[in-house]
C-alpha cells in the first residue's frame, strides 16, 4: 500500500484510537518547556508554509495566516465544511512581480494565491488544482495534476501545460532552468522552465517516484515499493538524466521532497526512519529510528547542526546532523507533514493543532 497523505490521513483515523490517542491525551496536559504556543486548527493539517513573518496553514477546508507569537493574522474558508474534502498538500510561498510575499493555494477547483501578511486574495485560476504538493521557484508555480501546469506566480496566467498523458506526476524539484518530477510508474522526467519542453528522461525502474530535489546540476530522487517496504536513494545528473550513483534505502514517505543539508541529503521514510547520505556518493552517513512507522520530511535549522521531523508516534525529534543522535523530542501528537524552522522557533502541525516549539 502506498502510504499517500490522503490514505495516511483515512488510514491512521482508526489508528488513533488505538495507538495515537494516548499520544494526544498526553498533548493535552502536557507542559513542555518547549511548547511556546499551541492552536487549533479547526480541521486537520496538510501543509505549513513561512512567508515573510507569517506562518501559513493548510487545512481541509481552509488557509490561515499567524504571526510568530501564535495570533491569527487571517483565514480564508476555501470550501464548505460539510461538502467533501479537496484541500490537502498544496500549498507553497513565493512573491508578486513588486516582491510582496504570496502564498499559493491549490484545491477546491483552483490555485489561489493570498497576501502573505493579510490574506486578500490576489489572484485566482479555474481548473488548475491537486490534491498534491505544489512548487513555487523564479516567479512560478508547479501544479501537478495528472499533468504539470506552470503558472505565473505574479498573476495566475497558465505559462504552460506538459506530460498531460503520463501517470501521476509528482510535485516539481527546479533548477538550473529545469523542472524535474517523478512520476507513479518509476520514470523521471527533466522540462525546460521556459516552455515546458521535454529535455530528458529517466527511467528507475519498478519504483514510484517522490518530489526530486535539484541542487548543483544534480537532481535527488526517492523512490519506494510500498508492497516491500523499501526504496532506493537515486542522484541523476540535471543535464542529460544520466544516473550517477544509487542507494537502498527505507520506503520514501509519499509526496515528501529530499532536504539538502550541506554535502548530506535527508530523507524521511514511511519506513519510521530519517535517513543521511552523502551527497557525493550515496554512502549512508547515519540513520534515526523513531517508535513507529513513520517519520515526516526533515526540516534543518538555520545553524545546519540539527534536523526536526514530526512523526507517528506522536513526537518532534530534534535530531543532530552530525551523529543522528537524538537531541530532544517533544510530544505534539501524530503529525504527517513537514515542520517549518523560522529563527527560534520550531512551527509543527499535527491532529492536534499547531505548536511553536523553542529550538
Amino acid at each position: 500500500m502506498e502510504y499517500t497523505r490522503r490514505r495516511l490521513l483515512t488510514t491512521v483515523g482508526g489508528l488513533a484510537s488505538v495507538g495515537v490517542a494516548g499520544c494526544l491525551d498526553r498533548v493535552a496536559g502536557t507542559r513542555n518547556d518547549r511548547i511556546a504556543w499551541r492552536r487549533e486548527t479547526e480541521g486537520t493539517i496538510g501543509a505549513l508554509a513561512f512567508a515573510d513573518g507569517t506562518l501559513a496553514v493548510l487545512t481541509m477546508w481552509r488557509a490561515l495566516g499567524f504571526d510568530t507569537t501564535g495570533s491569527e493574522r487571517w483565514r480564508a474558508l476555501l470550501d464548505d465544511p460539510d461538502d467533501t474534502v479537496c484541500l490537502d498538500a498544496g500549498l507553497a510561498v513565493g512573491s508578486d512581480g513588486d516582491g510582496d510575499p504570496l502564498v499559493y493555494v491549490a484545491g477546491c477547483g483552483s490555485t489561489r494565491a493570498f497576501g502573505a501578511p493579510e490574506g486578500t486574495t490576489v489572484w485566482e485560476t479555474p481548473d488548475v488544482s491537486t490534491f498534491a504538493p505544489i512548487t513555487a521557484a523564479d516567479g512560478a508555480v508547479y501544479v501537478p495534476s495528472g499533468s504539470l501546469t506552470a503558472l505565473d506566480g505574479a498573476d495566475g496566467s497558465v505559462r504552460w501545460t506538459a506530460l498531460e498523458d503520463e501517470d501521476g506526476v509528482t510535485a516539481a524539484g527546479v533548477g538550473d532552468e529545469t523542472v524535474v518530477v517523478g512520476s507513479d510508474d518509476g520514470t523521471v522526467y527533466a522540462l525546460a522552465t521556459a516552455d515546458g519542453s521535454e529535455r530528458w528522461r529517466t527511467d528507475l525502474g519498478d519504483h514510484r517516484t517522490q518530489i526530486p530535489t535539484v541542487a548543483d546540476g544534480v537532481a535527488y530522487v526517492a523512490t519506494s515499493v510500498p508492497e516491500d517496504d523499501r526504496g532506493q536513494l537515486v542522484a541523476l545528473d540535471a543535464a542529460d538524466g544520466r544516473e550517477r550513483w544509487r542507494v537502498d534505502t527505507g520506503q520514501a514517505l509519499a509526496d515528501s521532497r529530499l532536504v539538502l543539508a550541506g554535502e548530506t541529503v535527508l530523507l524521511g521514510t514511511a519506513s519510521g526512519s530519517l535517513h543521511a547520505h552523502r551527497r557525493d556518493g550515496g554512502d549512508q552517513r547515519w540513520r534515526f529510528d523513531a517508535d513507529d512507522w513513520l517519520v515526516t520530511q526533515p526540516a534543518v535549522g538555520p545553524d545546519g547542526e540539527t534536523a526536526y521531523v514530526g512523526s507517528n508516534d506522536g513526537n518532534c525529534y530534534a535530531v543532530s546532523l552530525d551523529s543522528g543522535e537524538r537531541r530532544w523530542s517533544v510530544p505534539v501528537g501524530y503529525s504527517s507533514v513537514p515542520p517549518v524552522v523560522h529563527e527560534n522557533h520550531v512551527f509543527v502541525g499535527s491532529h492536534d493543532g499547531v505548536f511553536a516549539l523553542s529550538r
